[in-house]
């Protein structure tokens, strides 16, 4: 009998449980499509390295996996946890005709099993879909060959899935008995009576709130604008903390500058139901401001990381394959002396005759302490270094690696020398060593900075601060290390010269030829691309999570408040307001609560990303109409489907007869 109640139950509120199951079905399709990713390998024509870069990508989204499975494994029992209080009168009426509170909590259980087997099964059969689609987004990044497409089953990520999913459900089992222990008949009857108070807050403390709450989020925009992300320091940290405190305030004061406003629009307020949506509305972000505001900080994250993690597949990617200007590097070490010793004299006779060669440059890079007060109007911030030592190379080094690189040589004077910065962060120094004019004293000589930075590689790993200057200008320093770039024929010459080298290493060991280590072409573009995959699986796989998260959160609160006041529509319908009346009401009420929130995380995810331009920058060149129709296409669908199931999951209850 149980059981045919169960079913009966569940079919009776296929609807009301639309957002339980949805969330219950997006959960289990993300999860398993993020863990079938070491299956997708067998799609594509990788290299060993990449190989192994999607088996390290694998075991790491199978740990993130975990904290996902908390996150969701707390959204199913907050959303649960709603569905017990739009029951609790059904379960009062079970309880008067006698029914124990084990054999409710066996209701629910077999209710809670069936909800969840169709859930899996639902879930599954998207997520296998989902991630044939995730294939061709894999290959993408890896700039795989996917000549041999097949459809791919992940048993290891179902069964994943499975388990994770059933512990899940075990502990919403667990809950449902004991929140039903814990009922009394009395609170079940005279629970849907309980009526929230609208609590008007005066209106001059709410405007000094709603003005204090616009300076804080201000001043956090300025400050995170004016710093960027790229320096985690006071400012940064002070900008996230005014944007919260602004965040909080903006949604504590504006219940009450909302009714203040539409109250005074006259024509406004008596117009057909606003009145009731106005009460009702003032009368919800009063009571949950803190989980509306934090709702909006996370939907802030969810668009950054999503349209971040999503621009990565347009950064870090074939442009890369340029940045490495050399097919190899070479790098070696000074003695304690400071000794020149050359890299390619000590390479094996079968290297240096290889064929495999076209050309090859030294450059050696000179280690020097500047003259005393030499950088006193420098702000020296995270380059103290530089009052230890500065790191030169001379401007013929630098000009036979242009000549290399197929570039043209540039001119400098005995009285000049250039400022060398490979990214953001090191040009923020540079620029202070131009715009201040700041001269390089070393000894007798003294040069001061040509009005331009020096960009072209030196090698295919440097990339810190370095100053190009005249030959005598090094005379008396020590060598700090030594860099051989080698350019090959074609791509199989470097492939091959590459293996040549590794094996020799292997063979006789680094440290008896003096090579510190070495960096290829294709060793850099291979880790550009594993970089690029773990941000970009990382980032979208907890932007979907979050997202799920917000907008289930926003659901069950309004699927809660149309339960409570299913009296007060019916109050309406007696009092003249037709249905069309009252579903526009309702439709109006949920928009503005899933929007608010959604419109004040756009303006801060717009503040956010521009900051974070400049380290996305560090990294490549970003598509950014690309990033904003993928966010938009992901917020739309994601955040919109909660939208519309919660509301018609809300019409369905107050039209109830």
């Amino acid at each position: 009998m149980l059981t045919k109640l169960a079913f009966k139950n569940v079919s009776k509120s296929l609807r009301d449980y639309a957002v339980y199951f949805i969330t219950l079905a997006f959960g289990v399709c993300v999860f398993y499509m993020f863990n079938s990713i070491y299956a997708q390998q067998d799609l594509m024509s990788v290299t060993e390295s990449t190989g192994e870069a999607m088996v390290a990508l694998s075991e790491i989204l199978s740990y993130i996996s975990v904290f996902v499975a908390v996150i969701l494994g707390f959204l199913i029992v907050y959303a649960n946890n709603f569905f017990i209080k739009r029951r609790k009168k059904e379960l009062a009426v079970y309880m008067t005709l006698g029914m124990g509170k084990r054999k409710i909590s066996t209701i629910l259980l077999l209710e809670t099993s069936l909800i969840a087997l169709a859930a899996l099964a639902v879930g599954l059969l998207f997520g296998v879909i989902g991630s044939q689609f995730m294939s061709l987004f894999t290959a993408k990044l890896f700039e795989a060959d996917m000549t041999e497409f097949k459809f791919v089953f992940a048993p290891d990520a179902a069964l994943k899935s499975i388990l994770y999913f059933g512990l899940i459900f075990i502990i919403v089992m667990i809950f449902n008995s004991f929140v039903i222990s814990k009922f009394k008949l009395i609170d079940l009857l005279y629970a849907s009576r309980k009526n929230e108070t609208l609590k008007i807050k005066k209106t001059w403390f709410s405007i000094v709130l709603f003005i204090f709450a616009i300076l804080c989020l201000g001043f956090a925009y300025y400050l995170i604008l004016t710093n960027g992300m790229i320096y985690i320091n006071s400012k940064f940290f002070t900008s996230i903390l005014l944007g919260i405190v602004g965040t909080l305030l903006f949604f504590f004061s504006l219940a009450t500058i909302l009714t203040k406003l539409v109250q005074g629009n006259k024509s406004l307020y008596f117009k057909n139901l606003n009145i009731f949506i106005l009460r009702q509305l003032s009368s919800k972000v009063n009571t949950n401001f803190i989980s509306v505001s934090v709702v909006c900080i996370v939907l802030l994250l969810t668009i950054g990381i999503f349209s971040s993690g999503y621009s990565m597949q347009n950064v870090l990617s074939s442009d890369l394959k340029q940045s490495a200007a050399y097919n190899m590097s070479l790098f070696k070490f000074a003695d304690s002396e400071g000794n020149d010793y050359k890299i390619y004299d000590l390479l094996p006779l079968e290297i240096q005759s290889s064929n495999d060669i076209t050309e090859w440059k030294e450059l050696n890079i000179y280690r020097g302490k500047l003259n005393e007060g030499s950088l006193d109007n420098v702000d020296l911030t995270s380059f103290n270094y530089l009052n230890d030592s500065a790191r030169f190379i001379t401007i013929s080094d630098y000009n036979d690696l242009l000549k290399m690189q197929g570039e043209k040589e540039i001119p400098l004077d005995n009285n000049h020398y250039y400022i060398y910065s490979k990214n953001l962060f090191t040009d923020k120094m540079a620029d202070q060593f131009i715009s201040k004019n700041i001269s390089l004293e070393y000894g007798n000589a003294s040069l001061v900075p040509q009005k331009e930075i020096q960009t072209k590689n030196i090698s295919n790993s440097e990339d810190s601060l370095l100053f190009i200057v005249p030959d005598d200008f090094v005379t008396n320093m020590k060598v700090d290390s030594t860099i051989l770039n080698i350019n090959c024929t074609n791509r199989e010459s470097e492939i091959s010269l590459t293996k040549l080298i590794e094996d020799t290493l292997k063979d006789t060991g680094s440290k008896d030829i003096g090579i510190a280590y070495t960096i290829s072409k294709e060793n850099v573009y291979e880790s550009s691309i594993t970089s690029k995959a773990l941000i970009s699986y990382l980032a979208i796989y907890l932007g979907i999570v979050f997202m799920i998260t917000c907008a289930a959160i926003l659901a069950i609160q309004q699927l809660s408040e149309a339960t409570d006041n299913k009296a007060r529509y019916d109050l309406l319908k007696k009092l003249g307001a037709d249905k069309k009346m009252l579903n526009k009401a309702l439709f109006t009420q949920i928009a503005i609560y899933f929007f608010l929130p959604l419109l004040l995380a756009i303006i801060h995810s717009i503040v956010g990303l521009t900051a974070a331009n400049d380290v996305i920058k560090i990294m490549g060149q970003m598509d950014v109409a690309s990033s904003v129709i993928a966010t938009a296409f992901f917020v739309i669908v994601v955040y919109g489907t909660y939208f519309v199931i919660t509301y018609v999951s809300s019409k369905n209850i107050i039209n109830r007869e």
